[in-house]
C-alpha cells in the first residue's frame, strides 16, 4: 500500500474499475446512488493502476478525485517513487452511499466502505517486498461532490486495520 502520510492513513483501492457514469445529457432518469459508488470506485481504480509505478502525474489520478483527496495520492505516490517503492495486487472494496444531500437533486454524498487491503502489497522496484504497514479491514469515508455532471471524491479518511 502506498505511504499517504500519518501512520494512521494508509489508503487501498478497488479491482472493480467501474467506470465514472456519464453526464446525463438525455434527459432520461439519473440514479445517483450508481454514479457516486461509480466515481468512488473509479477513483480506487485510478489510483491502483498509479501505484503500479509511483505514477504521482497520471492524468488518471484526475478523473475522479480533487481537492484533499487528490493531493493526498499525488504527494503518497511522490513519496513512494523517490523511496523506489511500487504497489502490486488488487484490494477489495466494500462501499456504501450513506448520504445524498439535498435529497431532490443530490450534489453532495457520502460513501462508507470497510476494504481489506491485505493483498495490495509494496515492493522495491527490484523485486523485494517493502516493509509494508499491517494490513487488513479499514474504515474509510469519502466525501463526493457533483461537478458539471461528474461526481468527485473531494476528502478522503482511512482507518487503522480493525476498524470495520
Amino acid at each position: 500500500m502506498l505511504a499517504l502520510g500519518a501512520a494512521a492513513l494508509v489508503l487501498a483501492a478497488c479491482a472493480s474499475g467501474s467506470p465514472l457514469a456519464a453526464s446525463n445529457t438525455t434527459g432520461a432518469p439519473t440514479n445517483p446512488k450508481a454514479e457516486v459508488l461509480a466515481a468512488y470506485r473509479g477513483m480506487w481504480s485510478d489510483l491502483v493502476t498509479a501505484a503500479r509505478t509511483s505514477d504521482y502525474q497520471s492524468p488518471l489520478l484526475a478523473d475522479h478525485a480533487t481537492g484533499s483527496a487528490l493531493t493526498l495520492f499525488v504527494q503518497g505516490l511522490a513519496r513512494d517513487q523517490l523511496r523506489g517503492i511500487v504497489t502490486t495486487g488488487e484490494p477489495v472494496l466494500d462501499p456504501s452511499v450513506t448520504s445524498l444531500l439535498p435529497s431532490s437533486a443530490p450534489t453532495h454524498a457520502t460513501v462508507t466502505d470497510c476494504f481489506d487491503d491485505t493483498h495490495w502489497v509494496e515492493f522495491t522496484t527490484s523485486g523485494t517486498r517493502a516493509k509494508n504497514a499491517s494490513a487488513g479491514r479499514r474504515a474509510t469515508t469519502a466525501l463526493l461532490t457533483e461537478q458539471a455532471g461528474s461526481w468527485k471524491v473531494t476528502q478522503l479518511t482511512v482507518r487503522a486495520v480493525g476498524t470495520c
